[in-house]
């Protein structure tokens, strides 16, 4: 086991995070859910496997947080029957088992692509138990605990706005961290990053395409950049549908825009597309049969606008026209038809087969290797697994109606905003059932105004009764 100097570092802030406030560690946490790139412990006996600085403080934050009486009691109503705590809860018990059951019950009987690549090459492998199925468990259970402690924390009014504070950090920080992958790469300067970009996978921190870097930020490669910016794009840019900071957050919606278009991702291409088809379809249905906002009625009409004048311009330029060709057949049009394309085709079509030689049962969490997010569910675990995290994505955005949208709930549509986005664009392209801490970050906070959710803490006599 070796700890690296940002795990030091992040060792430092956790242990200052026991005796401050509360704020600071879930300041400190959300913004560490940034460093994709870092590694904080890097595990030797494990292949390399590695702990990345938000897993290190998410345990610091989970013993902070759940010190309080009032947070533990919150915490334990989150998994209350039906809400998204509970079905969450049934999932991650359920993967948990299987990780261990399945790779041994089916064993040998189906061929999967090995999780973690050696030497870069994905082949397929018989089934059997592997250290993913341990590393994966862990993820998805850190997963499950980010959401209930953040959930707990979250109930009270000072919670909430602490929580939609720490949001909007991150949005700031992605953009800072951009702009340094910008800085840093025009200066050639960009070891001075290599602190936050020690991970054992592979980091492709200076590839340049279509005559441009693609930014990075402080993520392994521009595809992981694209896709969380993704999702900070949806969050400032729901908060400013809804009035919130409007001048800040327009600005934010803005610049995270442009970033997300420079970091020549497909899949935050693909799922910008999708998340704006959505957004302009709720919009307009409001504009329909409800009241809409100032911003939205702008939205609803200069987003058409806007893109066919772009298009126009585009086209009437030879040389931008040829070169927004280059850029659309390169990444989007053309994308299926290359190496990386097949590649990721072939995983999803031998997901789909572990799906069907395991009698719809799944290979176990970490067995699977898949290029889309449904598709790594029921590989990995199966129909009844799949149900369960069916029921707690489905339970994120539907429930009965709260408190209108305006003030702190609109930090809560902005939120769920945000997990929709990133859904998307895991749809297009993930390849395991984690979908990552912020997105359980987030998902916490855009359950916060759920009816399940109870505010008020009973008495001691009442809490132990409860219990």
């Amino acid at each position: 086991m070796t700890v690296e100097l940002i795990g030091a570092i992040a060792l430092v802030v956790g242990l200052i995070g026991l005796f401050a406030r509360p704020n600071f560690i879930v300041y400190a946490f959300f913004g560490s859910t940034l460093l994709g790139a870092a590694a904080a412990v890097i595990l030797t006996s494990l292949g390399g496997t590695t702990i990345q600085p938000a897993h290190l403080l998410l345990g610091f934050l989970s013993v902070r947080l759940l010190a309080d009486r009032e947070i533990r009691f919150r915490a334990l109503q989150a998994v209350s029957p039906g809400s998204p705590g509970f079905w969450l809860l049934v999932t991650v018990a359920y993967s948990t088992i299987t990780a261990y059951l399945m790779p041994r019950l089916f064993q040998g009987q189906t061929l999967a692509y090995a999780v973690r690549a050696q030497g870069g090459e994905n082949y397929l492998s018989p089934l059997g138990p592997t250290t993913s199925n341990l590393t994966q468990s862990i993820y998805f259970i850190g997963d499950c605990v980010c959401f209930l402690v953040l959930a707990g924390f979250g109930a009270s009014e000072a919670g909430k706005k602490c929580l939609g504070q720490a949001a909007l950090m991150c949005v700031i920080l992605n953009l800072a961290f951009g702009f340094l992958d910008l800085v840093t790469f025009a200066t050639n300067t960009s070891e001075l990053m290599s602190f936050i970009r020690n991970s054992t996978y592979s980091i492709l921190s200076d590839t340049e395409s279509a005559g441009f870097k693609r930014i990075v930020g402080s993520f392994v490669e521009a595809s992981s950049f694209g896709y969380w910016t993704l999702g900070y794009f949806a969050f400032a840019t729901t908060l400013w549908l809804h009035g919130v900071g409007s001048r800040l957050t327009l600005s934010l919606g803005i610049l995270s825009l442009l970033a997300l278009l420079f970091s020549t991702s497909t899949t935050a291409y693909v799922g910008l597309a999708g998340y704006l088809t959505v957004q302009f379809a709720i919009v307009f249905f409001n504009f329909l049969f409800g009241q809409i906002r100032r911003e939205m009625f702008v939205f609803m009409i200069c987003a058409p606008f806007v893109l066919v004048l772009l298009v126009i311009a585009i086209c009437l330029n030879d040389v931008s026209y040829a070169y927004f060709s280059e850029l659309l057949n390169q990444f989007v049009l053309n994308k299926m038809s290359t190496s990386s394309g097949i590649e990721r085709s072939r995983w999803n079509e031998q997901a789909i087969q572990n799906f069907v030689d395991t009698f719809g049962f799944g290979a176990g969490n970490g067995s699977v290797r898949a290029s889309s997010f449904p598709v790594a569910v029921i590989g990995s675990l199966g129909i009844l697994g799949a149900a369960s995290y069916v029921m707690f994505l489905l339970s994120i955005w539907f429930r009965k109606k709260s408190v209108p949208p305006s003030g702190v709930p609109a930090v809560h549509i902005a939120a769920r905003s945000a997990c929709l986005a990133w859904l998307i664009a895991a749809s297009a392209s993930a390849g395991f059932i984690d979908l990552g801490l912020p997105f359980f970050a987030f998902a916490a906070l855009g359950c916060l105004d759920s009816p399940a959710v109870r505010t008020q803490v009973p008495s001691a006599r009442e809490a132990v009764s409860y219990r």
